[in-house]
């Protein structure tokens, strides 16, 4: 165990999926990657990679990288977990890329901009932290963890 993480029970649901999940190469690939996996498992792994990519670049990074082909999931996940403010937040961040959401990578990539002149999530980005991650340092819990943990916890 890390000092710089607490234990997280949730990651155990979506372990035996990890390496068959893909969201790499666009929606279809993702969507026949889960086709046989359990909700719950689709929902813990697509929040979960949405923390890290948020925490690590923003909003912004998440909309840029392959990550985001998993977004409905991640707000379904939220409000799943218990965390509806979070879950409009992503939808609102979503938003922004337009209707219906970009799942064309390259797509996504040309409406959120290169890295010197992307676009704006600051707003965004500023509320999620406040919402789901913690400015704790050491033996870090994010706030979504706890409510992630309760959820796994129903299914084993």
């Amino acid at each position: 165990m890390s000092i710089f993480n607490k234990p997280r029970r949730y990651p155990r649901i979506f372990q035996p999926y990890y390496e068959s999940f893909d969201f790499y190469h666009g929606r279809q690939k993702w969507e026949k990657s889960i086709d046989k996996a359990p909700r719950e498992a689709i929902l813990l792994f697509s929040i979960h990679w949405l923390h890290l990519e948020v925490v690590n670049g923003g909003f912004w990074q998440y909309f840029f990288n392959s990550t985001s082909t998993t977004c409905p999931e991640a707000i379904e996940g939220f409000q799943a977990i218990g965390m509806p403010d979070v879950s409009e937040l992503v939808e609102s961040a979503s938003l922004k890329l337009g209707t219906p959401f970009p799942f064309d990578k390259e797509q996504r990539m040309r409406i959120v901009g290169e890295s010197q002149s992307r676009m704006n999530f600051d707003e965004f980005d500023d509320r999620f932290y406040d919402l789901a991650d913690t400015d704790q340092f050491f033996r870090k819990e994010p706030r979504f963890v706890p409510f992630a943990d309760a959820y796994a916890d129903r299914f084993g």
